[in-house]
């Protein structure tokens, strides 16, 4: 909830925040470790950037903020939140490849977000590299570089030797000065929360983006309905820092739970005023789907940013005319309330991502009939998720009628039924199909074939015109002028 302020009274110049976008294993991260100068890529499994995150660097005397999204197209969400606190976007192509349809998915948040961007052209050092084709296929998605008759800036980089990487941050700068970005220093803080985990030494923790006024220490912090007081404060490097303005990047530690990833917060000057707000605002845990359902899934996770990801995946494959209730999960380890909270459910579902079991939880997950399956890379947690709905889909029956038969006469009761005798109207009578008992009109029972004669030989089927014996089982008993309408019934799931 945002708190009412009075109009600040001055303002001043910030420097960009900056968002890289591009399709995975185009060279994002390797860009930005190039500019950072660490030369190491954090990549995680299955070769995917699974944690947004936030870097401040020093070009030329100037600073930039860089916001690292990832590629993975199960974290557009991220992507585009990304974009929206950003001022200015790097959209990276690489100059072997072209356009991909994450490319387009990226473009598409810039557009959304409404800011400019400047294309990376990477990977130049390949010899596969052809930058003329690379423009063109821009071009048929609607981006017009300079020179191809359009004024979006484009620039032929290296990530991996660092090749024209300075021209690039030149104009990213040139950006930022024809944006003139400003920022007001008076005022109590206000952001977005860009990643939140648990840490084990300080307790809930999160990385925030600044987009306005001042953060120091002494403040308090609301998101969500996760607060903090402004005790521990620290740059992206882990270095501890009194206070920090708008474009900066910080980590705050202490919160009374893990904030959600992408939330606004707003800072107060004393506990008494946040309290008040915080008295205010609707908590809305764990409402999750009001509709009344038989399975649950909770997800827990290593850090909130893959444990939205891994939800808003899974809410999207959840197929039609299956009913499943979200649960609220969080980032951290299972623990027993995780699963006394979904054996509500009859059907109770954890998925553990990158997190561990507290003690004693198999145990209880065990008596109460929950199943908890553990996943480090998201593709693959999202698939056996996907088999699991399909399993779990409401079953329908698809019937095909085939044949109907005039019962003829009545013979005897034998030890695996009643034997009759018919004759095939239409179609034929299987040995291996269901019938329906038809009186005058009326369906008065059900029943299946054990064996069919025809000329006292064993057949499979009587077909029309056909008459033959048939030793048959029906809780409901045959009569003469009965009609036997025989269906074959297919179980299928819905679609």
């Amino acid at each position: 909830m945002k708190k009412e302020k009075d109009k600040p009274k001055e303002s001043f110049t910030r420097h960009p925040v900056v968002v890289v976008l591009g399709h995975v294993d185009h060279g994002k991260t390797t860009l930005l470790d190039y500019i950072r100068k660490t030369n190491v890529a954090l990549r995680e499994s299955g070769g995917i950037t699974q944690h947004i995150g936030a870097y401040e660097i020093v070009w030329n005397d100037k600073k930039i903020t860089f916001l690292d999204t990832p590629g993975h197209e199960t974290f557009s969400k991220m992507r585009e939140r990304g974009a929206h606190v950003a001022d200015i976007a790097i959209l990276v192509v690489a100059a072997d490849e072209g356009v991909k349809p994450q490319t387009v998915e990226a473009y598409n948040a810039i557009k959304k977000a409404e800011i400019p961007f400047v294309v990376a052209l990477n990977k130049i050092d390949r010899a596969t590299s052809d930058p003329d084709r690379v423009k063109s296929g821009l071009a048929e998605i609607g981006i017009l570089v300079e020179g191809w008759g359009g004024n979006t800036p484009c620039v032929p980089v290296s990530a991996k030797t660092g090749e024209r990487v300075g021209e690039l941050l030149d104009t990213v700068l040139l950006l930022a000065e024809l944006e003139a970005l400003t920022g007001e220093p008076t005022i109590p803080a206000e952001g977005v929360v860009i990643e939140a985990h648990l840490d084990s030494r300080r307790g809930p923790s999160a990385t925030l983006l600044i987009t306005n006024g001042l953060l120091k220490k002494g403040l308090f912090i609301l998101a969500g309905t996760a607060s903090a007081p402004v005790r521990i404060l620290e740059n992206t490097l882990g270095g501890p820092i009194d206070e920090a303005g708008p474009s900066s990047p910080v980590r705050v530690a202490g919160f009374s739970e893990i904030p959600p990833v992408g939330a606004a917060f707003f800072t107060y000057t004393s506990k008494k005023e946040l309290e008040e707000i915080l008295s205010r605002v609707v908590t809305t845990k764990g409402k999750g789907d009001e509709a009344p359902t038989d399975i649950g899934i909770l997800i827990k996770a290593d850090v909130a940013g893959s444990l939205e990801a891994l939800e808003d995946q899974a809410r999207t494959i959840v197929p039609d005319g299956l009913k499943v209730k979200f649960f609220e999960g969080g980032a951290g380890d299972v623990t027993e309330t995780d699963v006394q909270i979904i054996s509500s459910a009859k059907k109770g579902i954890i998925i553990a991502f990158r997190t561990k079991l507290k003690p004693g939880v198999a145990d209880l997950a065990t008596r109460f009939g929950v199943a908890i399956n553990s996943f480090d890379i998201i593709y693959e947690a999202a698939d056996w998720l996907r088999d699991t709905f399909k399993e779990l889909q409401p079953k329908t029956f698809v019937r095909t009628d085939v044949g109907k038969l005039i019962v003829l006469k009545i013979f005897r009761s034998a030890s695996g039924g009643r034997v009759i005798g018919g004759r095939v109207k239409e179609g034929k009578a299987p040995k291996d199909a269901q019938f329906e008992i038809v009186r005058e009109d009326s369906v008065v029972g059900k029943g299946s074939v054990q064996n069919i004669e025809r000329n006292k030989i064993t057949v499979d089927a009587l077909r029309e015109g056909e008459e033959g014996g048939l030793l048959v089982s029906s809780p409901k008993a045959i009569e003469e002028r009965d009609v036997l309408s025989f269906f074959y019934e297919d179980e299928s799931r819905t679609k």
